[in-house]
């Protein structure tokens, strides 16, 4: 089975690097300094289990000239626009597309653009970041790993097996969901509440764990949270809600997700895309959601800061 993955930063050269250790066809689809990079050093993976450096091979967009089975998306949110114009000459007429993007408007916008038939729906609970010097540090900090997918009918599917076993192969423990969507608006509603609660108090979670406040700031806005994805037909589970009100009760604890990250490293989030998703969704079903609001303005703010202050350079992917 040949992948072409988008992106080979924290999540792309994590799950590129598992497939290739399992025996899988794997192409990266990069901008021109990450391609040097990964020429250069190879694409090095590490994790707590050990750590993996290997060959790969790389092309940049305008040089696909051969359909792909599986297209696998790991952009950034902001940056699925011109995704879409990287990736279309590498979809045949059976290829699959499968994102791991964190929020859930760009199902619609790749349906429209590519057909139901041929989008997968994904999620990701994997923390991997990018080094300053091109690694793909795995971390387990937050104790998760889950790694789902499924067709968007929910069906059973001959490819999605076939990804399962691709995964397998390289260690990476993976499921076939049959209510991905759902699955998707679950992983919405808890990044959605960690983005919130990590970057108005810009703090770890073992931090937030320590203040007096904490565990009913964690609750007031994962209740928020729920309450939009209610209105949408897709109430969370209890288990999400255990999982986020674990995450920030932990002393000590230094998770945090990657929007935090990219605010303290000065870079443009993915903040309008997450939570402001969010808040235009909870106004169209008049439901009042002042933390989350706050922390869109916060996050519009430094947005509009970065955005002044990037250098020409693009960024790598």
């Amino acid at each position: 089975m040949r992948f072409l993955i988008l992106g080979a930063g924290g999540l792309g050269g994590y799950y590129g690097g598992m497939l290739l250790r399992g025996g899988a066809g794997v192409t990266f689809l990069v901008r021109p300094g990450r391609a040097a990079q990964l020429a250069a050093r190879g694409l090095v993976v590490r994790t707590p289990s050990g750590d993996l450096r290997i060959p790969v091979k790389t092309l940049l967009a305008g040089e696909i000239d051969d359909p792909f089975d599986v297209v696998l998306l790991a952009c950034k949110a902001y940056d699925l626009e011109s995704a879409i114009d990287d990736i279309t000459p590498a979809l045949g007429p059976q290829s699959a597309i499968l994102p791991v993007l964190n929020g859930i408007n760009h199902i619609a916008v790749l349906v429209d653009r590519f057909g139901s038939d041929r989008v997968l729906g994904g999620v990701a609970l994997v923390r991997a970041e990018l080094s300053p010097e091109g690694d793909i540090l795995r971390s387990e900090g937050s104790n998760l790993d889950k790694t789902s997918f499924g067709e968007l009918t929910g069906e059973c599917s001959a490819r999605c097996e076939a990804i399962h076993r691709a995964f397998a192969a390289g260690g990476v423990t993976s499921t076939i969901s049959d209510n991905i969507v759902a699955e998707m608006w679950a992983k919405f509603c808890g990044f959605a509440a960690n983005a919130t609660i990590s970057t108005l108090t810009r703090a770890r979670a073992g931090e937030i764990a320590a203040a007096p406040a904490g565990p009913a700031f964690v609750e007031s806005v994962f209740s928020e949270c729920a309450r939009i994805a209610a209105a949408e037909g897709y109430p969370p589970p209890r288990e999400m809600g255990e999982l986020v009100r674990a995450m920030y009760a932990r002393a000590g604890s230094p998770y945090a997700p990657s929007i935090l990250s990219d605010m303290e490293r000065g870079r443009v989030t993915e903040g309008e895309y997450t939570i402001g998703d969010l808040v235009r969704r909870a106004d169209c079903h008049r439901v009042d959601v002042p933390i989350l609001r706050a922390a869109l303005c916060n996050l519009q703010v430094h947005d509009a800061r970065s955005s002044k202050q990037a250098v020409a350079v693009p960024a790598q992917r």
